[in-house]
C-alpha cells in the first residue's frame, strides 16, 4: 500500500516539519467545539489527510472538528473505526480535505521495547503544557496483570502498559521514542486496592491490525 508504506519510512519532510518534538504533528479532536482527544496524521496526499485517534465512545456517525497549529479549525469527516466490542481495538480515523500533503508519522515496533525504556507522551497543550515521560512496562495489560496482585479493571485488554502520568484528555496522544510513534494513549488503569495509576496505549501493532480489518487501503483516495 503506497500511502501506508510512506508512513512507515523516515521522511525528510517529517524531520523538517515545523511541528515541535521530533516533527510529530499532534492535532486536537473536537466535539461540540470542545477538544476531547488528540490524534496524529496517518496518511496524506493531494486529497487531504487522514488523522488517527482512539475511538472510546466516539462514533463514525458523529461530527467532529479538528484543531491543528497554524490552521483554522475545520470539520473532520469520520472515515472508519475499530471498536473494543467488535475488534478489541479502539481506533477512529478522521479525514480533512483541506490539509493536503501532510508529513505522516513514522511508526515503531512495540515488540522491540524493553522494560524501563523511556517514551514521551505528547498531549495537546489544552490538557498539559509539556511532553510527559513514561516508562515501558509491558506490551499486554491482560498478560501483565496475571502476575500483578489486586483486582484490575477489565475495561482495557490487549494494550501497552507504562509507568508515568496520565490525565483526562490525553487520549489519542502519541507515545514517542526516537521520533517514532509506538502507541496512542488510551487512558489509565489501577487495581481497586491501590491509588497508583498506570497509563495504557493502543500499540502501533493494534493500529495496523485495525487498518487491515477495515480494509483501510481501499478507503484511501487514489492518486
Amino acid at each position: 500500500m503506497q500511502v501506508l508504506a510512506a508512513a512507515l519510512l523516515p521522511s525528510a519532510a517529517i524531520q523538517s516539519a515545523s511541528a515541535p518534538d521530533f516533527g510529530i504533528i499532534v492535532v486536537g479532536i473536537a466535539s461540540d467545539d470542545e477538544i476531547i482527544a488528540a490524534g496524529v496524521p496517518l496518511s496524506s496526499g493531494p486529497w487531504g489527510t487522514d488523522y488517527i485517534t482512539v475511538s472510546h465512545a466516539l462514533s463514525v456517525r458523529s461530527r467532529y472538528g479538528l484543531a491543528r497549529d497554524g490552521y483554522a479549525r475545520t470539520e473532520a469527516k469520520p472515515v472508519a473505526a475499530c471498536s473494543a466490542q467488535f475488534h478489541s481495538i479502539d481506533v477512529l480515523i478522521l479525514r480533512v480535505g483541506e490539509h493536503t500533503n501532510t508529513p505522516t508519522v513514522d511508526w515503531g515496533d512495540p515488540t522491540l521495547l524493553g522494560l524501563g525504556d523511556e517514551l514521551v507522551i505528547f498531549p495537546r497543550r489544552e490538557f498539559h503544557p509539556k511532553p510527559v515521560a513514561v516508562k515501558f512496562v509491558n506490551l499486554d495489560l491482560r498478560e501483565w496483570t496475571k502476575s500483578e496482585p489486586g483486582v484490575w479493571s477489565v475495561e482495557f485488554r490487549h494494550v501497552m502498559v507504562g509507568d508515568g502520568l496520565s490525565k483526562p484528555g490525553f487520549s489519542g496522544s502519541p507515545w514517542v521514542r526516537d521520533g517514532k510513534v509506538y502507541g496512542l494513549h488510551k487512558g489509565a488503569v489501577r487495581p481497586r486496592e491501590r491509588n497508583k495509576w498506570f497509563p495504557v496505549a493502543e500499540t502501533a501493532t493494534n493500529v495496523f491490525q485495525c487498518l487491515k480489518l477495515i480494509h483501510y487501503e481501499e478507503l484511501v483516495p487514489k492518486q
